[in-house]
């Protein structure tokens, strides 16, 4: 009989307030969608560094064929295409150099292959071969000790471009995910702020509303927690409602951030994709921390602003 009244004292209020606790169901699940992004983010570079730890390289490019003069395009360094015996005296000292563990040389088409992994059909299908310089792809012993000095060693060499640090790139690209990460704990607690006194001004409101009522359930000898009780439930449900759509928001947000805007480095493997256990578990965290929150939040109001 008490579950009962209590049920029925939850539906009441929710269906008196009904404008405010919408309200509070998208604020919530806005909140809790951005928490959830954050623990994604978290995920993606954690699989970021356990995917690339140990394989990261430094390519060392060969000169190009050097623009034509009237081209409009900038000279660089190199004044001629690489030749064969400056490619065979790098191979050579590459493959004895004491700071070098593997080598590995790409010429242009296998540089135009690997591009088209990675890159759009659009942007692949106007790239040629001679666009993309050959390069030797090497991997030093300790790359965060010796590259400073490798770089040093190889850049003046005959028939060398220039160097690339693929710690530099994916350093860069976790800055970024990192970044959207930190955006999302911000946006996070702001309309976590906003959620609370959302809550706050629900409860008093509702409280008002039902003062006589609450005031006979004491006079009949109801406890302060039974009269207390339907006012917490109600700040719960439509918690757990806004978690569970924010649950979906998450998912929707993975599928067109990892599968539609960056779908061919996924396929591929150059960026790690998520599982739906990752989305679950977000969502999870995210559901039981609003339902939580917003719980101690309806019984800090219940009991330091709102007498019943």
């Amino acid at each position: 009989m008490r579950a009962n009244f209590v049920l029925t004292g939850v539906a009441t209020g929710i269906r008196r307030n009904l404008t405010m606790t919408i309200a509070l169901v998208l604020s919530t699940a806005i909140a809790l969608a951005f928490v959830g992004a954050a623990i994604l983010a978290s995920r993606e570079i954690t699989n970021f560094k356990h995917d690339y730890e140990g394989k990261l390289n430094v390519s060392l490019y060969l000169c190009p064929t050097p623009p034509k003069l009237g081209s409009g395009v900038a000279p660089g360094p190199c004044k001629h295409k690489y030749t064969t015996a400056e490619k065979d005296a790098l191979a050579a000292e590459l493959h004895t150099d004491p700071l070098v563990s593997s080598v590995k040389f790409l010429s242009q088409e296998d540089a135009l292959a690997r591009f088209k992994e990675t890159a759009t059909p659009e942007v692949a299908r106007l790239t040629t071969a001679a666009d993309l310089p050959a390069s030797f792809t090497v991997k030093l012993k300790d790359i965060k000790k010796d590259y400073d000095k490798f770089v040093a060693a190889y850049k003046q060499k005959p028939g060398v471009s220039g160097t690339s640090n693929a710690s530099k790139v994916l350093k860069t690209l976790l800055n970024v995910i990192d970044g959207i990460r930190l955006f999302a704990i911000m946006i996070a607690i702001v309309v976590l702020i906003a959620s609370i006194l959302l809550i706050a001004n629900t409860i008093q409101v509702a409280a008002a509303q039902r003062k006589n009522e609450t005031s006979i359930m004491r006079l009949v000898g109801a406890s302060r927690w039974m009269t207390e009780l339907p006012f917490m439930l109600e700040t719960i449900v439509a918690a757990a409602i806004g978690g569970l759509i924010a649950m979906g928001l998450i998912a929707v947000g993975k599928q067109i951030v990892l599968n539609d805007i960056f779908k061919i480095p996924v396929s591929n493997g150059v960026i790690p994709n998520l599982s739906t256990n990752d989305v679950l578990v977000a969502g999870g965290v995210g559901l039981i921390s609003g339902v939580v929150l917003a719980g101690l939040t309806a019984f800090a109001t219940l009991r330091l602003y709102v007498r019943l």
